[in-house]
């Protein structure tokens, strides 16, 4: 159903509810018996539109707007796209029943009031780039109501990637200048490891980076640790040391010896760790811990030893082993390399085409854009994996952002509004985090359900409605750490975010 026969159906339901209640409160005594019966009915609007005007917009008429009887406020939920001239319009509009008066009122040149009789003058054009009301007077020439009217539109383009700095001063660290960090997130909350200056080391965990509260701990291993190498699990984190032991810990404080000895850590898979180790015969694929029936593998020619992405696992309905994958990364050769390669619980292999960049460090995360669909000005959510950073061969950085809707099978250049801005440096190493914090704001000004939760591929990851108040979850990416051009590390941590996922939902 379109969103339009929506706001139609829900105008309509409320306009029932009104009419019910006046009927009920309509009985007459004998002193009130000449009285006339009165309901707001009589002055309602029951539709408004502009009408279609193709050199301002394409289906232009059909923009849904909602009429809140209660508030007397007319607007589009959906704003009109950024730079919509809206300087001259003209408005459609159906009244519930006979009017003897219908005014529109706007102000001129931000100066001068102008008055549009819209019962003799309907195609008149109307100013909505300033504030505009309409006055009614029922058939009885007694009842009387003003509504405001607005013309909503975006002041930024929807589809943004916008990135701000959420921390201006060092990583949560306990000392000035760390030199090092690894950062991950585990049950909603995340754990950022950083070397001091000093060589000591430091543990930092945050349950909302919106607020930036961290708890921070002096870290004792009883070994030296890899700092790029910590990786945490469901059940456990994961470190290995600088002489490639690994080690665990279900508590972040105790950390055991598995008596596996391996060159990198992939990442987590389930509630084990992959990665390679190496043997007689050369580098392996490995797993730990693993199933009895698992046996090492031998490591491709063409696979990254190191430096690659985060591993990225997803689970889906139809599979009962999770997908995982990696790009970019050295190989034993000591080159970068372009390739995506992915991981279904048993073997690896290419999945990408050559669109991406050869580099190592390179950022990967999963996140949520927006497409076009047959509805005019409906959006369709989709998941897309976004890749971003890094160096190549030559030492330079990777700057482009690229993005898959596929899980890593076919890439492309992210469009320009969804590239970096030149406020955000040049990074590689860094950590990307994705995680969904709480908006929320008042639907006062629009018909709400008394109670619903949503969600929908078609409208936004989920949202909840109570009343007038309405939350939904936002999904923010968080860059942390990474060596700039010099390379040094970076001590800021930058938040992104899609413009629209900040947009209270068109319900």
């Amino acid at each position: 159903m379109s969103s339009i026969k929506i706001k139609q159906l829900i105008f309509f339901q409320v306009l029932t509810a009104l009419l019910i209640s006046a009927v009920s409160c309509n009985s007459k005594s004998e002193d009130d018996e000449n009285e006339i019966v009165v309901t707001p009915a009589i002055i309602a609007v029951k539709q408004f539109r502009l009408q279609a005007n193709d050199s301002v917009l394409a289906h232009l008429d059909s923009v849904a707007f909602s009429i809140d009887l209660n508030t007397g406020v007319i607007f589009n939920a959906d704003s009109l796209p950024k730079g919509t001239d809206i300087s001259r319009l003209i408005a459609s509009i159906t009244f519930a029943n006979t009017m003897t008066k219908a005014e529109l009122k706007f102000l001129k040149d931000n100066e001068e009031e102008v008055t549009v009789n819209y019962l003799t003058n309907p195609e008149d054009t109307i100013d909505f780039s300033h504030p505009v009301t309409l006055d009614v007077t029922a058939q009885n020439g007694v009842n009387s109501f003003t509504y405001q009217i607005r013309v909503n539109v975006h002041t930024q383009e929807p589809d943004t990637l916008i990135w701000d700095k959420i921390a201006t001063t060092s990583l949560p660290s306990r000392y000035p200048d760390p030199v090092a960090q690894k950062s991950v997130y585990r049950n909603e909350t995340t754990y950022t490891l950083i070397e001091e200056y000093n060589g000591e080391y430091t543990l930092s965990w945050c349950r909302d980076l919106n607020k930036g509260e961290w708890t921070k701990t002096d870290m004792k291993f009883g070994f030296e640790p890899a700092i790029d190498s910590f990786t945490s699990t469901p059940d456990s984190f994961w470190l290995l040391s600088i002489t490639g032991h690994l080690y665990s810990s279900d508590n972040i404080e105790t950390w055991t010896d598995t008596g596996e000895e391996w060159v990198s850590i992939l990442g987590g898979y389930q509630n084990s760790v992959l990665g390679i180790k190496s043997s007689e015969t050369g580098l392996l694929h490995t797993k730990y811990p693993a199933e009895t029936n698992y046996m090492d593998s031998p490591l491709e020619e063409d696979f990254p030893v190191n430096n690659s992405s985060a591993l990225g696992v997803m689970e889906t309905e139809w599979d009962p082993q999770p997908f995982a994958i990696l790009a970019g990364g050295v190989m034993a050769d000591g080159l970068p390399t372009s390739a995506v390669w992915a991981y279904d619980g048993t073997n690896w292999a290419i999945i990408n085409d050559s669109v991406l960049p050869a580099v190592e460090k390179p950022m990967m995360a999963r996140y949520i854009v927006y497409r076009d669909t047959p509805y005019i000005f409906l959006k369709r959510e989709m998941d897309v994996w976004l890749f971003f950073g890094g160096v190549n061969k030559d030492g330079e950085m990777n700057r482009s952002v690229y993005m898959t809707y596929d899980n890593g099978v076919h890439w492309s250049l992210a469009p320009d509004l969804m590239q970096l801005p030149e406020s955000l440096p040049s990074l590689g190493g860094a950590d990307v985090i994705v995680a969904g914090y709480d908006l929320s704001a008042d639907l006062s000004e629009a018909w709400t359900p008394e109670k619903m939760t949503k969600t929908s591929p078609w409208t936004r990851t989920s949202y909840t409605i109570d009343g007038y108040d309405i939350t939904w979850v936002c999904p923010y990416l968080y860059i942390f750490g990474g060596y700039l051009e010099d390379s040094s590390l970076s001590s800021v941590i930058w938040r992104g975010v899609l413009a629209r996922l900040e947009f209270t939902p068109n319900i």
